[in-house]
């Protein structure tokens, strides 16, 4: 789990829900990202990562596929794992899956590239280019609502395929 691929959150949101339905939001986001890192890893065990520039260190020595993601998107999904995984499987160095936002909120790499590595977070364009010109080829994943501003949180409350302890969460913010 990175944390630097996770959108902006916008302060209105954390005022209208109140510090402690905030702060349980997004334990309860954190928790279901660790969970999806967990089952991605399996034996190789998930990491936990603030920024980007930590990334080329914790993977130092580690050979195979890397699977980075946000901790603040409410369908991130088994599906998801299984799409970057059969990506990765098919050859592809590059796999990713844009937030409504246009960045990405999940980046899957064939291997630990320093090259790829160093642009994870910079714009789709920049880090595809790289994969290219490692000879690498690219996969793109379903793309996924973030859970970072007022707008998106009344998105997930009335989304009846979101996580119900989510939309109960939301659910602190009114009928508005």
């Amino acid at each position: 789990m990175l944390d630097a691929l996770a959108g902006a959150r916008d302060p209105e949101l954390r005022e209208r829900l109140g510090p402690a339905v905030d702060d349980e939001l997004q334990r309860v986001l954190r928790e279901r990202a660790h969970a999806w890192a967990r089952r991605a890893s399996g034996a190789a065990g998930a990491l936990e990562l603030e920024r980007t520039d930590q990334l080329a260190a914790a993977l130092e020595g580690r050979d195979g596929p890397v699977l980075l993601v946000a901790p603040d998107v409410p369908g991130l999904s088994d599906q998801h794992r299984v799409a970057a995984c059969d990506d990765l499987a098919a050859g592809v160095l590059l796999s990713s899956a844009p937030s409504g936002d246009g960045t990405p909120f999940l980046v899957a790499l064939a291997r630990p590239e320093p090259q790829l590595l160093a642009l994870v977070g910079a714009p789709f364009d920049r880090v595809a280019g790289a994969a290219i010109a490692l000879g690498g080829s690219l996969g793109m994943l379903r793309a996924e609502r973030r859970l970072a501003t007022l707008a998106d949180a009344r998105a997930v409350r009335a989304d009846p395929l979101a996580p119900p302890e989510l939309r109960d969460l939301l659910g602190a913010l009114g009928r508005e």
